[in-house]
């Protein structure tokens, strides 16, 4: 038998799929697998998943199907935002993914919603063929697992422009010119694709990077996919312009999606994109916080109702709100706190970057242990998974906006320490780049470490940042040395290589830093530091603000001048003379621009 059914999250509506005797993910399931020599039913859903909902009321709720299960394999259920880990090696195309494993975990047949008749197909044939074929599917998993090593190996090469030309390259061909966006069917907004182009029209100015960015934003909040009622953006739009949208409300999507629209109104004040900025918090501030002791933290989705979110305001106070997921992931919180705290520089708004720091605190608090160790997700009965690549790649970054911001002045030093944490945990020394998780006995596929793509990316342009904040190079050697691993690798991933392509291409360029020195109040010191917050400049990898008595260390580390009130810009090595007025800094961080061109 397996766990007890609150273990388990299953749909909203009438339902049977809590009588499939569902194991929770771990050795004791497979362990039991193998002990009676029977296959492994993996299903992996979410709690927002709408389809994962549809199979829990038709195929889990088929009778034959729940014996079949119960009799002849050993189920077991993933939540996938619970254990990405999992979903990263056995999704099979989407939520729900139905995954037929043997007791070791290598997969035998799969797909995502299978209907009740079909499944109880499967369910026979698949039980049939661990019976009487198990040799020829043990040959077959061998030749399959050959050849998915063979087609990972990365093979390192030298950053270069041809790089981010050949991303550039990929999302023009995928644009759509009609109703902006990227392909010919169903729409995922893909921030991170978004924020490519915002970053290089800030770079080069080409206008067809801001048509495409801009009539993408304009469709995406003006559509379907966006609730004109509560705010919030759904998770993706089911046609090609924009109009229907699957109604998940996840705090992943919406945390991007806020960070994007900020940055956005910043170098495109006058398109009304602060509007959307003060909805989509409107809408996580009221159905997603939650307060917790000295801070809070954000609940990680609301259910896809269809019913519901076509209602108007009035209709929807008549009626209970979908159900929200109230568990706590990690990076999805860091995500949202680097969201708040870019509205609050858009908007100049103090109330967002309160609660950005009261999540960090939070997370601080919650999710970290004594020694360091960050854990992925709580559900109230506290952290579970430690050390996620994701989870170390949102947290560096959104104490460095922190940082940044000059909201969190201690918060670089948390950054540096979580910086050290994740090289010695998830860090590869001999080639280079970093593993989604740290070395485990896990069972099945997890027994094997990846090096995902988009959070390596992460993971390099912080270290970037890192670098240029505390003037130690060994950072910047780490993220280069990272990205180049993935030189080999970065074109089967088209246009999902868009994150990557970003920090080549600030890798390529010399960063530049800006740094004011001078006492909190001090009019000039304020004046200048108003100048740093106002650049949009993409290759301004540090800004910070150093107080004589409280950062006096860190000044003298840099090498400035502690008495002496003034900025400095730094393109790679070279700084500029103190500058003590703001049309003076101004001007040299103009001139520090064109040399990333």
């Amino acid at each position: 038998m397996g766990p007890p059914v609150g273990t388990f999250h299953f749909s909203p509506r009438p339902n049977r799929a809590n009588e499939v005797q569902w194991r929770e993910w771990g050795e004791a399931a497979f362990a039991e697998a193998a002990a009676a020599d029977r296959p492994v039913l993996l299903g992996i859903s979410a709690v927002w998943c709408h389809w994962c909902h549809v199979m829990d009321e038709t195929s889990y709720s088929d009778g034959e199907v729940i014996r079949l299960a119960n009799e002849r394999f050993i189920p077991i259920r993933v939540d996938n935002d619970e254990r990405p880990d999992v979903n990263r090696r056995y999704n099979m195309g989407g939520w729900p993914t139905t995954a037929f494993l043997m007791p070791d975990g290598e997969p035998i047949h799969g797909g995502t919603y299978i209907p009740p008749e079909q499944l109880r197909h499967l369910l026979e044939e698949i039980a049939d063929l661990w019976s009487e074929q198990r040799d020829e599917l043990v040959t077959r998993a061998a030749a399959l697992r050959s050849k998915e090593a063979q087609a990972k190996v990365l093979a390192p090469g030298d950053l270069s422009a041809e790089i981010v030309d050949a991303v550039g390259g990929v999302i023009r061909s995928q644009y759509d010119s009609e109703f902006g966006g990227f392909g010919r069917q169903q729409k995922f907004p893909q921030p991170r694709l978004l924020r490519f182009l915002l970053d290089e029209f800030r770079r080069h100015g080409h206008p067809a990077a801001a048509a495409m960015l801009q009539k993408t934003l304009g469709a995406m909040a003006g559509g379907g996919m966006y609730d004109h009622v509560e705010g919030g953006f759904f998770r993706y739009s089911t046609d090609r312009q924009w109009a229907v949208p699957h109604f998940e409300k996840m705090l992943e999507d919406n945390s991007e999606l806020l960070a994007l629209y900020a940055e956005a109104h910043r170098t495109f004040p006058e398109a009304g994109y602060d509007r959307i900025l003060r909805d989509v918090m409107r809408w996580m501030d009221a159905v997603l916080w939650r307060e917790s002791g000295a801070g809070g933290a954000f609940a990680g989705s609301q259910d896809a109702d269809e019913h519901f979110f076509a209602l108007d305001a009035s209709e929807r106070a008549k009626h209970d709100a979908p159900y929200v997921d109230r568990t706590v992931y990690t990076s999805w919180n860091a995500l949202a706190a680097t969201a708040y705290l870019a509205a609050a520089h858009a908007l100049d708004d103090a109330k967002p970057r309160e609660r950005a720091i009261a999540v960090l605190r939070t997370l601080a608090g919650r999710m970290r242990a004594a020694d360091g160790m960050l854990f992925h997700y709580d559900r109230g009965q506290g952290p579970e998974l430690a050390d996620l690549l994701s989870d170390h790649a949102a947290l560096l970054t959104a104490l460095l906006d922190a940082y940044e911001s000059d909201a969190s002045p201690e918060a670089l030093d948390a950054a540096v320490a979580l910086a050290v944490r994740l090289e010695e945990r998830l860090g590869d020394p001999l080639m280079g780049a970093w593993w989604d998780a740290p070395a485990r006995d896990a069972p099945g596929r997890l027994a094997k470490r990846e090096k995902p793509i988009e959070d390596g990316a992460v993971v390099a342009g912080a270290f970037l940042r890192l670098a240029a904040l505390t003037g130690d190079d060994r950072w910047r050697e780490r993220a280069v040395r990272g990205l180049r691993l993935f030189v080999g690798e970065y074109r089967q991933w088209g246009q999902f290589a868009a994150a990557y392509a970003g920090v080549v291409a600030s890798t390529l360029g010399q960063p530049i830093a800006a740094t004011v020195v001078g006492p909190r109040g001090d009019s000039v010191a304020d004046a200048l530091w108003r100048v740093t917050q106002a650049s949009d400049d993409p290759q301004l990898l540090a800004c910070q603000r150093l107080d004589p008595d409280r950062d006096g260390a860190r000044i003298a580390a840099l090498g400035f001048p502690i008495e002496r009130t003034a900025a400095y810009v730094c393109v790679g090595t070279a700084c500029s003379a103190p500058l003590r007025t703001g049309p003076d800094l101004a001007a040299e961080l103009g001139r520090a621009r064109p040399r990333t061109e």
